[in-house]
């Protein structure tokens, strides 16, 4: 059953589908023959105008929506309120088939919706991972057990690495998270255990701790990588870095202490249960988009504990939901504009040093505002800042989980190499990092 539904629903032969027969249903639903059309067209276009522009309208004033939202969702916002205006004028007296053609057009017509938001954003990308499967080897604390055992008994490294949901204490924080991921390599089954760096992963926002495995595959990426280097990859965490406010910038506030969660619970916590080393360089924060910023942030105000960062498609400064610079000032930093500063990674990097700090910039051509942003940035972190190293790359790609799969790609041979487990990599074709790699 697994591989029956393991198939991209954001590309190939599945959205071609699915809005064909949206369309052919709706236009089948319609009563050509019996007379029926005239009154359905002349009350069902304007009615289901009048409907389309109303969801339009609650989206826009409640902010409903992340960026780079496809405005082609309104097409088949229309196309669903038109088919179930035409359902309702029709259902009584059509024949049985219009009536089949009404449902039909009905629940493709909202598939076809979800299935253009789906292809933007590429937040499920396969059938199976819709359904429900987060990780491509997931695992419960008994079965990790299992496995080490199984490895101390036959020598042999498993070929993947594996995922597990764990609880993180707030010990020193007391922020309400949810379950964080927790990513192991092979090599960490290895006996005697090694003591391995680790990658936090950021979500976006809106955004959970399974989008890295379930959307961003995370997993597989270190798995592969790990293939290629005797079964050595970092570990990776993905903690729920948003807790209650679904949007907490990473930043201690009323809405609880996300970055002393981050910072520290969540640093103890790997170390404490995984071992995870405990070096000057040993630990590194990635995230994406609105996860970017909060691992740019992270570092450049925690330098002792992330001296290394990835920033894939993130802004130039905090915002909290779609608000504006002073709603973002009053919801997150206590109506302090000193406070938000401290917290604005254009503002750090301005007018403070990091020559310890190494960071890596991924963000697609086709992602235009998050593309000067990260040009923005990386100036800075050149030329004021002058962290110890500063990577920019901007290959082709936009701001979606197709996207921040293959930038994860590209940094994790240089994420590696900087929390000291592989050797120094050959950056992507492109790349420009200053001081140059090799």
């Amino acid at each position: 059953m697994e591989l029956a539904i393991n198939f991209s629903i954001v590309s190939g032969w599945f959205p071609v589908v699915i809005v064909t027969v949206a369309i052919v249903s709706t236009v089948l639903a319609v009563g050509w023959w019996d007379g029926a059309w005239k009154m359905q067209l002349a009350l069902g276009i304007p009615i289901s105008l009048a409907l389309t522009g109303l969801v339009a309208l609650a989206i826009h004033i409640f902010n409903l929506v992340p960026d780079a939202f496809p405005h082609t969702f309104y097409l088949w916002v229309w196309l669903m309120m038109f088919s179930l205006v035409v359902a309702v004028l029709g259902f009584t007296k059509a024949h049985w088939a219009l009536r089949t053609f009404s449902v039909l057009a009905i629940v493709f017509c909202v598939i076809a919706a979800f299935t253009v938001v789906n292809e933007t954003y590429g937040y499920w990308p396969t059938l199976d991972r819709l359904f429900g499967k987060t990780a491509a080897n997931f695992v419960a604390l008994p079965e990790l057990n299992a496995i080490r055992t199984q490895v101390r008994n036959s020598g042999k490294l498993p070929d993947h690495g594996e995922t597990i949901e764990i609880h993180i204490p707030n010990t020193k924080s007391k922020f309400d998270a949810a379950d964080a991921y927790v990513w192991l390599p092979p090599i960490w089954f290895h006996t005697p255990e090694p003591s391995l760096p680790v990658i936090v992963l950021i979500a976006g926002v809106p955004g959970s701790s399974a989008d890295w495995t379930r959307a961003g595959f995370a997993d597989t990426t270190s798995t592969d990588f790990a293939q290629s280097h005797g079964g050595m990859s970092p570990i990776l965490v993905m903690p729920d870095a948003n807790g209650p406010s679904m949007d907490s910038e990473c930043a201690n506030s009323h809405y609880g202490a996300a970055e002393t969660y981050l910072t520290v619970d969540v640093p103890t916590f790997m170390r404490n249960e995984f071992d995870a080393a405990t070096g000057p360089h040993s630990l590194a924060v990635a995230g994406l988009s609105a996860g970017g910023t909060c691992a740019i942030t992270l570092a450049l105000r925690n330098p002792s504990v992330f001296p290394i960062f990835g920033d894939y498609s993130g802004y130039t400064s905090p915002t909290f939901g779609n608000d504006d610079e002073q709603d973002t000032i009053t919801a997150l930093y206590g109506g302090s504009q000193a406070n938000y500063e401290a917290h604005n990674p254009v503002h750090l990097l301005a007018v403070n040093r990091y020559p310890s700090i190494s960071g890596w910039f991924e963000v697609g051509q086709q992602d235009q505002p998050s593309l000067s942003m990260a040009q923005q940035l990386s100036k800075l972190a050149i030329t004021k800042a002058h962290l110890a190293q500063t990577c920019l790359y901007t290959p082709d790609g936009a701001h979606n989980f197709q996207f921040w799969e293959m930038a994860f790609q590209d940094s994790l041979p240089w994420l590696s190499w900087k929390v000291g487990l592989t050797p120094q990599p050959r950056p992507p074709s492109g790349a420009r990092c200053t001081p140059p790699l090799g």
